[in-house]
């Protein structure tokens, strides 16, 4: 844990303990707290900083307020100890089984909401609203969650294609505009497909947003907004299925939804009252 390692303090110069023992002393105003901030109240500076959020194994200051303020919650709400890749054994009970599927969502979607932050949820909820059109890049049990969010954005009128549905994605890709915007839907994002679409998009400065697990990925580095789900299924175990990572997807495109919603709150609500009226009249 990212707070005991600081209370530890192994390894760390005179200057790190102390920036380690302010924002222990601190955790509650962490969140809110800049970079400049933290060096102020240190006396220290912007690059030592850094080389103390390295030394804690993070690539810099961002990530390392994430992992303190999911360090702070987990402490506060501990998690389950549910196994994401086999969350339960061939003797569990069917209610046994029950209540550790609750477990596994609920830990997956509280992980999932750690890694939000305001200001990238803001971005990529603009960029989706801007958009003339919104191409999801989706494949395997990912495509079924886009197919769900774009069954959902359908509902209030925001055109959205599924742009690797019959392996149409080249055709699609070659055809985005400024105006669209491409969001990739994939847990190890590794699919070759994926990045040569990517590359393509990035040449012609079209917005693109990725929701992922693996954060350092080729194409989370071309990706406009790269959005962080918790990294918990494991390649090399044989895993009952993709609970972990559905779930997250769910909850982050669910959340989405409801951003947009409310970015046209009114609007929506009359378009759907609007359309429940006709749905009603002619009994669909």
């Amino acid at each position: 844990m990212l707070l005991t390692k600081m209370k530890n303090m192994v390894n760390f110069t005179s200057t790190e303990k102390e920036i380690a023992t302010f924002i222990i002393k601190n955790t509650d105003k962490m969140e809110h707290l800049t970079i400049q901030e933290l060096a102020k109240q240190t006396y220290s500076s912007h690059a030592t900083i850094i080389r103390f959020t390295r030394k804690l194994g993070l690539s810099g200051f961002r990530e390392f307020k994430i992992a303190l303020v999911k360090d702070i919650q987990n402490r506060e709400h501990p998690l389950s100890d549910v196994d994401p890749n086999t969350p339960f054994q061939a003797n569990d009970s069917l209610m046994d089984i029950s209540r550790e599927m609750m477990e596994l969502t609920q830990q997956t979607a509280r992980e999932s909401f750690q890694l939000l932050t305001e200001d990238v949820l803001q971005e990529a909820t603009s960029r989706l609203h801007s958009a003339d059109r919104i191409f999801l890049f989706a494949v395997g049990d990912s495509q079924i969650r886009a197919e769900s969010f774009q069954n959902k954005l359908w509902k209030i009128n925001r055109y959205t294609i599924l742009a690797t549905k019959r392996a149409e994605w080249a055709v699609h890709t070659a055809n985005m505009t400024t105006r669209d915007c491409a969001l990739f839907i994939s847990y190890d994002a590794k699919s070759k497909l994926d990045v040569t679409a990517a590359k393509f998009l990035k040449e012609r400065k079209i917005p693109m947003i990725l929701l992922t697990s693996h954060s350092t990925s080729e194409l989370s580095q071309l990706a406009d907004i790269a959005i962080s789900i918790p990294k918990t299924e494991d390649k090399t175990t044989l895993k009952i299925s993709t609970f972990a990572s559905q779930i997250a997807f769910d909850y982050v495109l669910n959340v989405f939804f409801a951003t947009l919603y409310q970015m046209d709150y009114e609007e929506n609500r009359a378009y759907l009252a609007k359309n429940q009226a006709f749905f009603q009249e002619n009994d669909i």
